[in-house]
């Protein structure tokens, strides 16, 4: 008997540890965090400049919109120079965000998070996982 109730009382034990350890398990879970993609766009160094430069360049093109006189010339001249700020801001854009796609990984890595979402795809995040301003202060911080 006495050989029996051993055998149930460290099964019991060993029944109690699995629980236990689950049970911690499910309370660390997974490091989460989202992100304004927007917000860490605006206040990315390299965008803020770019948009400065570009404002420049709109401005000397306008400068030279304003010497044609002949409309017909002006709005090919214009549509012209549409088309190539156009393409220099996607061109630019796509590759700013390629960087900060990067960083954001490289983020992720250092701190520990398993997942870190775009805001602007979720239906609901709590405040508690935003990570935006965070980030932000590490893109500021880190070297390229």
């Amino acid at each position: 008997m006495s050989k029996y109730f051993f055998y149930v009382l460290v099964a019991t034990f060993v029944v109690l540890a699995v629980i236990i350890g689950t049970a911690a398990d499910s309370k660390t879970g997974p490091k989460l965090g989202y992100i304004d993609p927007n917000k860490v766009l605006q206040n990315y160094d390299k965008w803020v400049n770019f948009q400065k430069q570009m404002q420049d360049e709109i401005a000397k093109y306008q400068a030279e919109l304003d010497k044609i006189k002949d409309q017909n010339q002006k709005q090919q001249k214009y549509l012209e120079y549409q088309q190539l700020i156009n393409n220099k801001i996607a061109q630019t854009q796509q590759q700013i965000e390629a960087e900060i796609l990067a960083k954001v990984k490289e983020y992720a890595e250092v701190m520990g998070y398993d997942f870190i979402f775009n805001s602007t795809t979720m239906a609901y995040g709590s405040q508690a996982y935003n990570i935006t301003d965070a980030f932000i202060k590490y893109l500021k911080t880190s070297k390229k």
